[in-house]
């Protein structure tokens, strides 16, 4: 099947190996691939949390940071396990989206769908860059580590210049093994930063097109006031309901195929960002507080992204009604009224993304994610030693 719309999507997870053309029993396995990779990683992030607690001197600050890295990498496990999950249902999304070009101009879409593609890219961009930045730059505090290096770490032969600690059963402090485990991280950074920038820009791409389409709706509405011929009006109001009724329904999807991904958003989103902001408040290494930085940008951006669209189809479906009631419905036919009526009772309901049900991805839930961030951040700097 050839997706006219979203197609930089289909084709980014094509090359991810998460949307496979054909499926089969080896593809079944292959498209948990980013998965498998991701969470074998978090095996010796978590034997060096876990050693930590058995010294006699624990460094909160180390502990930290194991955190955040262990919390990032099971949020890209969770998100790219939903997406897999909901793969038929987000095929479908991206297939008929072509279905409103019988109902508002191909252009529109397709103008929409530039756009998509031109932030989706620079997210990207961003997000590489911002990767290569935040495995590079423990490098520049390689002297400084290595002057003040841990027990621990010399124990277990970590050596400096890591994104995050690893402990393997053997030393691995010594040239090229380090430089080996160095860049695996840097790959790994990057590849579970575009699974995850990806899916969400996808999901805010989705948004937008139901927010355009929207609009398109209400523009249609706002311009019957200028029909005379009652005929024509009753055609008109006739489209509209269909109109309105195919974006419902696409809306409905939409938020049945994405809600298991937004639950990592109002639960686990918060708690990261604590820890970053923990991170970046307690160091005294500007460099490390930069990078951390780095990350907390990378984690509010997607949060606020998702919110933010979440927002837009709320109050664009809203709006529905009250362009509908402000026509003057009351001089037209029995025949328009209906049509009105039907239009205004479909629109009560607002079009949400939510969270497993649970909370609507809105401002409001940006701004309640960033109290209970908040809340986790006071709680950490209450703990520490």
């Amino acid at each position: 099947m050839d997706d006219t719309y979203l197609e930089f999507f289909v084709k980014s997870f094509t090359y991810l190996n998460m949307w496979p053309e054909k499926n089969t029993f080896c593809t079944t396995f292959q498209q948990y691939y980013v998965s498998v990779i991701i969470t074998i990683t978090t095996f010796p992030i978590l034997a060096d949390l876990i050693t930590q607690f058995r010294e006699e001197y624990i460094s909160f600050t180390s502990v930290n940071e194991n955190f955040v890295a262990l919390s990032a990498l099971y949020a890209v496990t969770y998100v790219s396990v939903c997406f897999i999950n909901r793969k038929h249902k987000i095929r479908a999304l991206i297939a008929d989206l072509a279905l409103f070009e019988k109902f508002s101009s191909k252009s529109i879409i397709a103008e929409t769908d530039k756009s998509v593609k031109f932030y989706t890219k620079l997210f990207i961009v961003y997000g590489i860059v911002g990767n290569l930045c935040y495995g590079l730059l423990p490098i520049l505090g390689y002297k400084k580590c290595h002057e003040t290096k841990s027990d621990h770490m010399i124990k277990y032969g970590i050596p400096c210049g890591l994104v995050v600690r690893f402990l393997f059963p053997f030393k691995f402090d010594y040239s090229p093994l380090a430089e080996l485990v160095a860049l695996y991280e840097i790959i790994i950074c990057i590849l579970g930063t575009s699974v995850v920038v990806i899916i969400t820009t996808l999901i805010c791409a989705i948004l937008l097109h139901i927010t355009v389409q929207l609009k398109c709706l209400k523009q249609i509405i706002l311009d019957l006031s200028q029909v005379s011929d009652m005929e024509v009006l009753e055609k008109k109001m006739k489209f509209c309901v269909k109109y309105h009724t195919a974006i419902l329904d696409y809306g409905i999807r939409t938020d049945l195929a994405f809600n298991e991904m937004m639950l990592l958003h109002i639960t686990w989103t918060g708690f990261i960002i604590s820890v970053l902001g923990f991170e970046i408040t307690t160091t005294d290494d500007y460099v490390e507080a930069f990078r951390f930085f780095m990350h907390l940008l990378g984690w509010l951006g997607m949060l606020f992204l998702v919110c933010y669209y979440g927002q837009k189809i709320l109050e664009e479906s809203l709006a529905i009604a009250d362009v509908t009631y402000s026509f003057l419905w009351y001089q037209k036919s029995v025949i328009v009224q209906k049509y009105v009526l039907l239009i205004l009772l479909r629109s009560q309901k607002a079009l949400t993304l939510r969270a497993c049900g649970v909370k609507v991805m809105s401002l409001a839930t940006f701004l309640g994610v960033l109290y209970s961030a908040y809340s986790y951040f006071t709680l950490l700097l209450k703990l520490k030693p």
